[in-house]
């Protein structure tokens, strides 16, 4: 009997409570201190708000393009992290509207892709291309879109080479850009395999090297500018000449490829779809050995060889 007592007791209690609140219906008095109101002394519900992230932050784990609620740990940018998110910003107008989060290779997402790479240039203070950097957008999860999220994350990565693997930091990334800095793109020695370049290794430019970064190339919308193909091959090439003559201050006529190489860096086709329509650009001299940079250093640093 002991071992059901209690269960009993509950009921007799609850029992005993269903019967006051009855009795409280009866039209009777209340007793002292009770108004009989139930609910007017009790706050109005909240509208609840989404989760949005904040920013700036700095995230152990590395770029996913989907930022659930659960997997959101942001940690000090002083400790050691993979990702730092630069901007949040919202889908807005018929992108709001969508049924699920819009896709990687979506307008929506090249339009955020756009204002993320002016909101990162401002906190950079250059833009990210200067540097061993790469810029992701990370969207809400479905079923956090389901629930009325609309932000999209600016999320930057320091990696080892352009394009390459991620590197964990412990600072931020705030105004790196902005002045001299190891992140920042210059001169190069260039392996090359079977006339292809193979590998590009950053030296200081007071030794000895064979390319340079000059900028960054923008390419108009459009499909993908496949290195395969020798029409988008050459079009590519061409931005980038226009960049090695503004930056060495020299014509670009039909003898700058008598002056100097250019080397393109491609962007993966998903970074192109996603929004990346820029570039890298290098001038690049296979047959001598430089010991500064050839900013500004005109014709005469870079004569014509037509041997």
């Amino acid at each position: 009997m002991n071992d059901r007592s209690p269960r009993w007791m509950a009921l007799v209690v609850v029992s005993g409570l269903a019967a006051a609140a009855l009795a409280g219906c009866g039209g009777g008095d209340p007793p002292d201190g009770v108004d009989g109101d139930l609910a007017g002394g009790w706050a109005g519900f909240t509208e609840p708000v989404p989760f949005r992230p904040e920013a700036p932050a700095c995230h152990l784990d590395g770029f996913a393009p989907a930022a659930p609620l659960a997997g959101y740990q942001p940690v000090g940018c002083d400790e050691s992290h993979l990702v730092e998110t630069v901007h949040v910003g919202s889908f807005e107008d018929e992108a709001a509207e969508l049924d699920a989060p819009p896709a990687p290779d979506s307008s929506e997402q090249r339009t955020a892709y756009r204002e993320c790479e002016k909101q990162v240039e401002e906190y950079l203070g250059a833009d990210f291309r200067q540097g061993r950097l790469w810029l992701g957008v990370a969207t809400p999860s479905e079923p956090g879109w389901q629930g009325g999220a609309r932000w999209f994350r600016c999320d930057l990565m320091e990696v080892e080479s352009v394009y390459g693997d991620p590197v964990a930091r412990e600072s931020s990334l705030s105004g790196t850009l902005a002045d001299d800095s190891p992140l920042r793109l210059g001169c190069y020695t260039v392996a090359v395999e079977d006339g292809q370049v193979e590998k590009m290794s950053p030296v200081a430019c007071d030794e000895t090297h064979e390319a340079e970064y000059v900028g960054a190339w923008r390419a108009e919308d459009g499909d993908y500018p496949d290195p395969a193909d020798e029409d988008s091959e050459a079009l590519v090439y061409e931005g980038c000449r226009q960049r090695v003559a503004d930056y060495a201050s020299v014509p670009n006529d039909g003898d700058l490829v008598y002056r100097t190489g250019t080397i393109a860096d491609w962007m993966s086709r998903p970074d192109w779809e996603a929004g990346d329509r820029a570039f890298r650009c290098y001038l690049w001299l296979p047959d001598r050995e430089l010991t500064g940079s050839l900013r500004e250093a005109g014709t005469e640093a870079l004569p014509v060889q037509t041997e």
